[in-house]
């Protein structure tokens, strides 16, 4: 849709970040279908009638001069921002955690305060609007991995009634890959949140293989639309149980306990997909066709 605006007013600028206060020479769209994308209209261009037929079909953006930026926090933003010098890091490198949260009248002080509870270490903390954010955080011993993410947006869910998902970002030492990367990991944490709303933590690892199944091109697709997904479309049950057990490293015992059934009943269902399908779970190839085939089904349900 955003697409259609850029085409129409040719010196409007797109960007997957909030708009900054002192962009105020633009009026600002959000595109409401994606999380991640605004535009920005020189208002010179736009009359009376378009702003109003605008505003009608989408968001408009008033740029936020109310987060305050100081100290390390304000060096981190114009390093990746204003493209000036970067901050000093420890020599074992440092990653982006980014945040975004569902809601955007809470309190920021105080959902900082207790994000900050698990993140001692952080030399920054950084509020791009009232909703998204970014944790600088260096490397160490007590850093978090993935499952403990999901706590703590759990448990932030829990305190402020609100749903938080986060980007763990991965731990980088040359500054200009560091600015570079972030960037990346910003469009893939905005696919990610589009693709798997309901994941509560990112990864790359995480958005990979859901990013294949969105950009399959159309031969193998329409192939395994054909000899897998139209199984699944018939069989919820075979298609969830077939996701569980890869993502549980096919690991009988344990997809079952997810399941909340005996493994028995597992046993029974994965001999049933292979039967229907002629596909070897055992081979790592099959295996990965099957869980892209479980995503695809899933996400056009």
């Amino acid at each position: 849709m955003l697409s259609k605006l850029e085409n129409f007013y040719p010196n409007s600028i797109t960007t997957n970040l909030p708009p900054e206060s002192t962009s105020n020479q633009y009026y600002w769209f959000k595109d409401q279908g994606n999380e991640g994308s605004w535009i920005g209209i020189p208002k010179e261009d736009v009359s009376p009638g378009q702003l109003e037929l605008l505003c009608k079909l989408f968001e408009l953006v008033v740029p936020d001069d109310s987060i305050y930026l100081a100290g390390a926090a304000k060096q981190w933003h114009s390093f990746l921002f204003e493209d000036c010098d970067p901050p000093s890091f420890s020599p074992a490198g440092i990653r982006f955690i980014q945040f975004q949260i569902s809601k955007d009248d809470i309190d920021n002080k105080e959902l900082e305060t207790a994000l900050k509870e698990f993140f001692h270490n952080s030399p920054a903390f950084i509020w791009l609007d009232r909703s998204n954010g970014i944790i600088v955080e260096e490397r160490s011993d007590a850093g978090y991995e993935e499952e403990e993410f999901q706590s703590i947006a759990t448990t932030i869910e829990s305190d402020f009634f609100i749903k938080p998902s986060f980007y763990i970002g991965k731990f980088r030492t040359d500054s200009t890959e560091i600015r570079t990367s972030f960037f990346y990991e910003r469009n893939l944490f905005i696919e990610g949140m589009r693709l798997i709303s309901k994941e509560r933590a990112l990864t790359f690892e995480k958005i990979f293989p859901s990013l294949l199944a969105a950009h399959l091109p159309e031969t193998p697709g329409l192939l395994l639309e054909a000899d897998v997904i139209q199984i699944f479309r018939e069989d919820h049950e075979l298609m969830e149980t077939m996701k569980v057990f890869l993502e549980n490293s096919s690991n009988t015992s344990l997809a079952a306990k997810k399941l909340y059934v005996h493994r028995n009943t597992l046993q029974y269902r994965l001999e049933k997909f292979t039967e229907k399908t002629g596909m070897n779970l055992k081979d790592f190839s099959s295996a990965l066709t099957v869980y892209l085939a479980c995503l695809i089904a899933e996400n056009t349900e």
